[in-house]
């Protein structure tokens, strides 16, 4: 992650050199700025920010269409007529295919492609969509006596689009480096979000260079988030006059890292006509959400859940829809894995003795407490000490360590879905003893106790095991994303990641 040395420095010693810029006065800076505003609309702001975003999502699904025709038609004119071509044989794959690498992110600007975790989860989206798209192709589409397409060129069409559309978007990956690196987020900071803001930034790892500019006087000359952090050396309004004549600059977006009563109402107006223009402004929570994924908890209140466009789970269709699915694929999963559950059950009697399965009080929907089934991965004893299981913990058993890895020691948690203590995806179930703590310790907690507890869940498959306070605090901004987003796009997600997961044996 880079800091632009044009708006912030990165040591504290240079700052004795130089002084802060002095503010324009309130109602000269009011009066350029209302008359700016004016003409504003006559102007577009080159922002690659928005437009770039857009172009990639609509050349990627273009291009991932004409990947497959070329592929489906190419090897079907190879074999000649032995191949029956119709529109079900076309459309179908390729739309369940655009679907799947949707939701790993396949079709975002701003995704990893050159990362290890994409192209595992490329393939992977790829690999489920396989039996969907035979299954409504060759199952629900195939009406009549004609011939249907070949099932051989079918397979290989798709395994060589999984392969070739992978390597695209990471040839894509490389050759836009010289872009990214250029790339820059305008950060508007005050006394208590910018910290926060800047930690989160620069927790992310995020390749944008960033340019802070004081949202008030109090911040300028002075560290973004303490000694040794980058300075604040600009007011908002040279923010407003870069805009005005960097027409060429890649701007990513505008986030609002600061209180808006701090910021001057035309100052506010001004950035509401940029936003409408090209270059999107963020608040803190739309940032995190569209560049992170989770949500920012500094701005999570008490009433946070009565906001506009929250889903109200509990009510909805796809919440009853859900209920329906968990009932039924746990079933079928515990008929279908009881062979491999009786083997795990059978190699920790032989290893570790009894009891082969551990239950532990956990809290559930509405707070309310249950017991969660687990195979018994850690010697007798074990939650008498540490709460949390950290890594080479000397606790688990060597064939634990293998359970943990690939998930299957939460098998037994098909039983806690089926009874409807837990769901197949939802936020982490905790032990009552540490969800006391986290109360104690992090207002609003209680709101990931919305939706019940999965066995998998959105916080899982993207934030490593937590061990510590702030692992916990990272996790909730995960969970409360996706109790905001409940969606079947989302569980869909959650499953893909979570093979990724299970494949490369990431557990703990």
């Amino acid at each position: 992650m880079n800091i632009d040395s044009y708006a912030v420095s990165s040591t504290v010693a240079r700052t004795s050199k130089r002084t802060a810029p002095r503010p324009e006065s309130s109602s000269a800076a009011r009066a350029e700025l209302v008359a700016r505003s004016k003409s504003v609309t006559a102007k577009r702001f080159r922002s690659r920010g928005r437009g770039a975003a857009t172009l990639f999502a609509l050349s990627s699904l273009v291009l991932d269409l004409l990947l497959w025709l070329g592929l489906y038609f190419g090897i079907s004119t190879l074999t000649g007529s032995y191949n029956a071509i119709t529109v079900g044989s076309v459309i179908i794959p390729i739309g369940i295919l655009m679907f799947s690498i949707a939701l790993i992110g396949g079709y975002k600007i701003h995704t990893d492609f050159a990362c290890l975790r994409y192209s595992s989860e490329h393939l992977i989206a790829c690999m489920v969509a396989y039996p969907l798209a035979a299954f409504f192709q060759y199952a629900v589409a195939s009406f009549g006596s004609e011939v249907g397409s070949s099932r051989a060129i079918f397979s290989v069409s798709i395994l060589l689009f999984a392969i070739i559309s992978l390597i695209g978007r990471r040839v894509f990956w490389f050759k836009n480096c010289r872009y990214r690196s250029r790339g820059k987020i305008l950060a508007i900071v005050d006394e208590l979000y910018g910290p926060q803001f800047y930690a989160e930034y620069v927790r992310s790892g995020q390749h944008q260079i960033l340019r802070c500019f004081a949202a008030g006087s109090s911040m300028l000359g002075k560290p973004i988030a303490g000694e040794g952090s980058p300075i604040v050396r600009y007011p908002l309004s040279k923010m407003l006059s870069l805009l005005n004549r960097s027409y060429t600059a890649n701007y990513e977006g505008i986030v609002i890292a600061s209180r808006f009563s701090k910021i001057d109402p035309a100052i506010m107006m001004q950035l509401g006509v940029i936003h409408f223009e090209e270059t999107p402004v963020y608040s803190m929570d739309s940032f995190y959400e569209t560049f992170w994924s989770k949500l920012s908890l500094e701005i999570v209140g008490s009433g946070w859940p009565f906001e506009a466009n929250f889903v109200l789970v509990k009510n909805s269709i796809y919440s009853a829809l859900k209920r329906i699915v968990d009932v039924v694929v746990s079933l079928i999963a515990l008929i279908l894995l009881s062979p491999v559950m009786l083997l795990v059950a059978l190699l920790i009697w032989i290893k570790d003795g009894s009891p082969i399965i551990y239950s532990q009080k956990r809290v559930g929907i509405n707070q309310k407490p249950f017991s969660m089934y687990k195979f018994r991965s850690m010697k007798l004893g074990s939650d008498q000490g540490d709460s949390y299981t950290r890594e080479g913990d000397a606790r688990v058993t060597p064939l634990g360590v293998f359970l943990r890895k690939v998930r299957l020691d939460e098998l037994p948690q098909l039983w806690n879905v089926l009874k409807g203590d837990m769901s197949l995806i939802g936020p982490r179930a905790e032990w009552t003893k540490l969800v006391e703590e986290y109360e104690a310790q992090i207002p609003n907690y209680h709101f990931r106790h919305l939706v019940r507890p999965g066995i998998t869940g959105w916080a899982q498959v993207n934030y490593p095991y937590g061990a510590s306070l702030d692992d916990t605090l990272q996790k909730l901004s995960y969970d409360l994303f996706y109790i905001r987003n409940f969606s079947l796009r989302l569980d869909a997600e959650v499953l893909l990641k979570t093979l990724h997961v299970m494949t490369f044996g990431k557990g703990r």
